[in-house]
């Protein structure tokens, strides 16, 4: 049976978030009405009418344009182009796991106008947790005098795996109490504001994908490494997730099933191994491989060896995922730039010649961890739930 047709009044709304998008899109450049009526099909006056909407609303404000296929206009009438305004909506982007809690506040633009990092105790339960985003989200909207209709939500960027379907963090064992977390709806019940959630290793590879500058041709894998190791698929400008629309668990590859025992009760997982190389980062609450930056410095044997094992796990995994999902790049963030660039380069090396399936060897990419990166990454999640 075919669905339903869109009402009329349907219809006004989803052209009005598509030329929204559209307009958001451009930043501050600005678009003009007619190459919205190029870029859409709609008819001109369908546009203009959708255009003064929007004003009318405070969503959009005109800019002057001196610029027209990039040649200076000196005479005649200039086009107008829109923008959004800045202070029309506002997101939040939250981010946290075992050691920190990341939070920053967004405009319309997507420029940060706040931002806290704030440790967690260890030992911290699931549900002080969340009373803590609850207290500092609701101190920090009193602090910006955000009106709450303006506020499009904020946007969770949790550890562990992730349920997308039912809203909750399915497992992550370094926080007590959260095993099918019903997170979105604990946050939406005290702040009522929309919640969006996601895995956090996503929110950062949405981020990294769309800002980081990297040549990833459309399709980026990312391995995120901190006291385990997780990853994340964007293809298209879209975060990849399961038949069940759960988040990747890529730690939990098995590369062998001689390997050591794993936090999550299997055998050979790829974090397994990794923790083994370094185990007293997660007692420790620290990044894999923290310790190694002077030493990897100095050229000391030990360290260079600890990156080259490392590097070869996590090849094996990237072999797995290359037959699986084909991405055409990779990308590693680690706790230093020293770190980072280290396991890079120890990977290329690895990966030098291509075999019978991959002819064409993925691009591979570091950078370091930035909870700022997290936060518009999670404040982005928003965004896309706003205009889709």
């Amino acid at each position: 049976m075919q669905g339903s047709p869109l009402r009329a009044s349907d219809l006004r709304v989803h052209n009005q978030k598509i030329v929204l998008s559209l307009i958001h899109a451009t930043q501050k450049v600005g678009v003009s009405q007619s190459e919205i009526v190029q870029a859409t099909g709609l008819k001109a006056p369908t546009i203009f009418r959708i255009f003064s909407s929007l004003e009318e609303e405070g969503l959009i404000t005109p800019i002057a344009n001196d610029i027209e296929d990039g040649v200076a206009i000196k005479k005649g009438r200039r086009p107008v182009n829109f923008i959004v305004c800045k202070d029309a909506r506002y997101s939040i982007g939250l981010e946290f796991w075992a050691a920190y809690l990341s939070i920053g506040v967004f405009d319309f633009l997507g420029e940060r106008i706040y931002s806290a990092l704030q440790p967690l105790d260890d030992g911290v339960d699931a549900h002080e947790v969340i009373s803590m985003i609850v207290e500092q989200v609701k101190d920090i909207i009193q602090k910006l005098s955000i009106p709450k209709e303006k506020l499009l939500g904020m946007g969770v960027a949790a550890p562990g795996q992730v349920d997308l379907t039912n809203n909750t963090v399915a497992y992550y064992p370094r926080i007590n109490g959260m095993k099918n977390l019903p997170i979105v709806e604990l946050l939406q019940r005290e702040l009522a504001i929309p919640v969006i959630l996601h895995n956090n290793c996503s929110a950062l590879a949405f981020s990294e994908y769309r800002y980081g500058d990297f040549d990833h041709k459309g399709s980026m894998f990312t391995f995120l490494l901190r006291t385990g190791v997780n990853g994340a698929f964007v293809h298209d400008d879209a975060i990849y997730v399961d038949s069940k629309s759960m988040t990747i668990e890529t730690g939990h590859i098995p590369i062998n099933f001689d390997g050591p025992r794993c936090s999550c009760g299997s055998r050979g997982c790829l974090q397994a191994f990794l923790q083994d190389l370094d185990p007293d980062s997660f007692d420790d609450r620290l990044s894999l491989f923290e310790g190694l930056d002077e030493k990897l410095k100095a050229g000391d044997a030990h360290a260079l060896r600890t990156i080259e094992r490392a590097a070869g796990y996590l090849v094996i995994a990237m072999k797995i995922i290359m037959r699986l999902l084909a991405p055409q790049s990779f990308l590693f963030v680690g706790c230093s730039v020293t770190v980072s660039e280290a396991i890079c380069k120890q990977v290329k090396h690895l990966m030098a010649e291509p075999d019978a399936f991959d002819t064409v060897l993925p691009q591979v990419f570091s950078t370091v961890y930035d909870p700022l990166v997290a936060q518009r990454g999670a404040s982005d999640l928003v965004l896309v739930d706003f205009f889709k």
